[in-house]
């Protein structure tokens, strides 16, 4: 439609001007002796417009001619701009689709502006470890961070070491980077990672405090951690009693109720003698939960009113009718005040419900106790198969 529209502005034009030439009466008459010319006005004024286009033309001509060189490596450098940038998506695409080697092929070699070199040297990275490659992942990050990624570059480094187990190393990276960005969200859980990997729980007890602050965590992930931590704190604070109880104390309730927390809080407070103190971890955690590896270990417990702890259990026994656990709890606090009787009839409805290797050790001790050797070796037989069988 619009070469149809120039067209007939183009044709209106021709018929001005063939009508404005026709009756125009002027005219320019041009003398240089001996010549003499003379043409209409419309005609003169048609070829001074044509000598400017004609000039302009020209004018450009040579421009273009000068520039054609420059103009020649312009459209050079675009083409291998345009090629640097589908090699680029093509490495991005490789890595995208787990071709991990044509992906650290092209990323590895990649050379373009200056932002983006240490982008693809990264991924590289990711794709050599991805592979195994530790030669080229140390290569590729010493690339990234001469090219200007080195947050990058460290983090990365940091998760490859804790990959690879060598929690040492990765904090080492993760200080590095702490420099840049200390309060990096991604670098605190990798912290977090290490400072559980080499033991340092006060450390990663405070790393946690921050990352459910700035709910970094999803909920699980915080509560499971969280059982992780305190239970390890207990443990070494096992060796100072004073230390322990004011970290107990300390302790959210819904925690010191938690099966895993409850037993590494009992076991620290029967490794400092307070046994008594055990008891109440114990009782308050069943109170709440039901776990037959905290009531195995309330049979363990020595406080200082063992005919309570029996009645205790008891009472638990007339929820808990069927068991196994329980019962044999109450075999071995029976045994310790020497209720041989009680005992035998509490080990004899724990193996009836489930045998167990435990159970049945107890049964020979029991036997050899009261002077029946061949009763002891057959359920000594029956331990060991039941263990073979496990």
């Amino acid at each position: 439609m619009r070469w149809l529209i120039s067209l007939l502005i183009v044709a209106v034009l021709a018929v001005a001007l063939a009508m404005a030439g026709r009756y125009d009466p002027g005219y320019v008459v041009l003398v240089y002796p001996p010549w003499r010319m003379e043409i209409s006005f419309i005609g003169f004024v048609l070829a001074v417009v044509g000598m400017v286009v004609g000039g302009i033309v020209l004018l450009r001509l040579a421009m273009l001619t000068l520039n054609l060189p420059s103009i020649v490596r312009e459209q050079r450098e675009r083409r291998a701009a345009r090629r640097r940038d589908e090699n680029f998506v093509g490495g991005l695409r490789a890595y995208a689709e787990y071709r991990y080697q044509d992906a650290e092929q092209s990323l590895g070699q990649w050379l373009g502006d200056e932002a983006r070199i240490g982008l693809a040297r990264i991924l590289a990275a990711r794709a050599a470890q991805e592979m195994r490659a530790v030669a080229q992942r140390e290569r590729h990050i010493q690339e990234a961070t001469e090219h200007g990624a080195e947050l990058a570059a460290q983090l990365f480094e940091a998760e490859a070491r804790l990959d690879a187990k060598d929690a040492t190393a990765a904090l080492v990276a993760i200080n590095r980077a702490k420099e840049m960005a200390p309060q990096h969200t991604a670098l605190l859980r990798l912290e977090l990672k290490a400072r559980q990997m080499t033991g340092q729980w006060d450390e990663a007890e405070r790393l946690l405090d921050a990352l459910i602050r700035s709910n970094a965590l999803e909920p699980g992930v915080a509560a499971q951690s969280r059982r992780m931590v305190y239970a390890e704190n207990l443990k070494r604070r096992a060796e100072d009693d004073r230390g322990l109880l004011e970290y107990w104390k300390k302790i959210p309730a819904d925690f010191k109720a938690d099966p895993w927390v409850a037993r590494a809080g009992a076991r620290a407070f029967m490794q400092r003698g307070g046994h008594d103190t055990a008891l109440d971890v114990l009782e308050t955690a069943l109170g709440r939960e039901w776990n037959e590896e905290l009531v195995a270990l309330y049979g363990e417990v020595r406080g200082s009113s063992p005919t309570r702890q029996i009645e205790q259990a008891e009472k638990w026994l007339h929820a808990q009718p069927r068991d196994a656990q329980l019962l044999l709890t109450l075999t071995q606090l029976c045994s310790v005040q020497q209720l041989w009787g009680k005992a035998q009839s509490y080990l004899e409805a724990s193996l009836a419900i489930a045998a167990s290797a435990e159970g049945h050790i107890r049964m020979a001790e029991l036997k050899s106790q009261s002077g029946q050797p061949g009763e002891a070796c057959q359920h000594y037989q029956k331990a060991l198969a039941l263990c073979r069988a496990q």
